[in-house]
């Protein structure tokens, strides 16, 4: 029976579907398989330096098959080495596999593959580095395959491992971006990546967090801040990277509140994206209170920007850093009266009306001028 062309292209589409999608893979190879008139496919593609990224596919083949097939059969078959050291992206089938001779000898034909009804199984490496990647198929009984079959089976083959391809560098750049998230998750840090259309692509839990906070809201449509003024900032950031212009700076830094602490809010352009995926925008978000205190570097340059003393700096220095008055004054030996003074000559310098507004101001400056 001659393939149908038209069904063979749209099942090819859904393999770069699966590239995208990973839970389309068994739907997109079951289109596949009937497409080219088989009864059965088997695809994987297996990590073999570090666990947990397998992907592994079965169109119409019983679960017994496989495990049979490594535990006992694997190691007695002659198919096997030929195909790991056969050419690139070619189907082998039939006498490139195995000779007549061969396979009627083979405990592998009769007592695994006839068993399961797997009959004129073709197998073809897919060759990516550092995986033992394989893509087959088989017929419904022993006739051998038509040519147009071979044929076809040549060019999915091709477009398998495009997508394969394309599926294990998303898998890559998800992972790195987890991980990224994760780690600035850990530094109380919120970050989202923001396509060109205004897309989420992804938050991590602290940015989760902060959503709570009614900071901002993110929905399918996109990422939109309470703050009128950071939605607009956020707006000019976006429109930079969509036409590929640039944000000043590199980046546009500002100030959010909420009801309890500051949030320092930076929008970052991140050209070419993660692994070449497009330019995309990071959002990061800094809950001021969360980040380490100011070291004596901030301080000082705190104090000259207020034209502070040795001293009132010292005792700025020392609230930031968590120390109490009581323990500032015992460390440098002076009266607490002595130290109230440094503290409200400092408050009044910088126009702050309490310890609080003062340390906020710190915050302030140290996100804004250093980080």
């Amino acid at each position: 029976m001659k393939l149908d062309q038209v069904r063979l292209n749209a099942a090819i589409r859904g393999l770069y579907e699966a590239a995208v999608t990973p839970e389309f893979w068994k739907p997109a190879l079951e289109e596949v398989t009937d497409a080219l008139q088989a009864k059965s496919c088997h695809f994987f593609s297996n990590n073999l330096t570090e666990a947990g990224d397998d992907l592994f596919v079965t169109v119409r083949m019983d679960p017994d098959f496989h495990k049979d097939y490594l535990n006992t059969y694997a190691a007695l078959d002659v198919r096997f080495p030929r195909i790991m050291d056969g050419p690139v992206g070619k189907v082998l089938h039939g006498d490139l596999l195995w000779t007549e001779e061969e396979r009627l000898a083979s405990p592998v034909y009769h007592e695994n593959l006839l068993p399961f009804e797997l009959y004129e199984v073709t197998g073809a490496q897919l060759a990516m580095p550092g995986r033992l990647s394989w893509l087959g198929f088989s017929l419904y009984d022993e006739e051998p395959w038509q040519e147009d079959q071979l044929a076809a089976q040549q060019l999915v083959l091709g477009h398998t491992r495009q997508a394969l391809r394309m599926h294990l560098t998303l898998a890559e750049a998800k992972t790195n971006t987890e991980t990224l998230g994760d780690l600035l998750a850990a530094r109380g840090q919120g970050v989202i990546l923001i396509a060109a259309d205004g897309r989420i692509i992804f938050a991590n839990s602290q940015a989760e967090a902060l959503q709570q906070e009614q900071l901002f809201k993110m929905s399918s449509r996109g990422l939109v801040f309470r703050d009128r003024a950071l939605n607009r900032q956020f707006a000019l950031a976006l429109e930079a990277l969509h036409f590929r212009s640039s944000v000043p700076s590199g980046e546009t830094v500002t100030l959010a509140e909420t009801t309890d602490h500051q949030i320092g809010v930076r929008f970052l352009p991140v050209p070419g994206g993660i692994s070449g995926s497009g330019s995309l925008l990071a959002v990061l978000c800094i809950p001021l209170h969360m980040q380490h205190g100011p070291d004596p570097s901030e301080i000082k340059q705190f104090a000259g920007l207020f034209r502070l003393t040795p001293s009132e700096e010292r005792v700025v220095g020392a609230i930031a850093a968590g120390q109490d008055l009581a323990q500032h004054c015992r460390e440098r030996n002076i009266s607490l009266d002595t130290a109230r003074k440094h503290l409200k000559n400092a408050m009044a310098k910088a126009n702050c009306r309490s310890q609080k507004d003062l340390l906020r101001l710190v915050e302030r400056f140290c996100f804004f001028r250093l980080r």
